[in-house]
């Protein structure tokens, strides 16, 4: 279980290195629609925090699901939302294009900042120009 979790933590950590820190606003890549990206980022904001894991683990494309279970999408988020408390609302979005610099492979990320009881959180959902989940990341702000 420790192996899979620090599979998943190594997977995310790698897209967000890849990715960079900063959300820059770069455009999204040919063929992808912002509100596409954003609506999809938001139905795994809500199966994440409806406690949907099977829900997230099964809109994963089959190379995160490689390192990935049910069980370490709910561990990831319970070291997180532990912290923040229960959603409340979303308080900005954007969606922006990256790439990953390994394979040049371009994709697009939902960030999408939102009100928990405790603190805020930022949720980066990102997507393959197919729009296949690639990654989560939640950083608690």
């Amino acid at each position: 279980m420790r192996k899979k979790l620090a599979l998943l933590l190594a997977a995310l950590s790698a897209l967000l290195l890849l990715s960079g820190c900063k959300v820059s606003g770069n455009p999204l890549p040919e063929g992808m629609e912002e509100e596409t990206v954003l609506e999809q980022g938001r139905e795994v904001v809500a199966l994440l925090n409806s406690g949907d894991y099977q829900g997230v683990y099964d809109l994963l494309r089959e190379d995160a699901r490689e390192t990935s279970s049910p069980e370490t999408i709910q561990s990831y988020m319970a070291e997180r939302l532990d912290k923040a408390g229960a959603y409340s609302s979303e308080k900005e979005a954007m969606a922006t294009g990256q790439k990953l610099k390994d394979t040049g492979e371009k994709y697009g990320t939902a960030v999408l900042y939102c009100k928990h009881e405790k603190k805020s959180v930022m949720y980066r959902v990102a997507y393959s120009v197919d729009m296949e989940l690639m990654g989560i990341e939640i950083k608690v702000q």
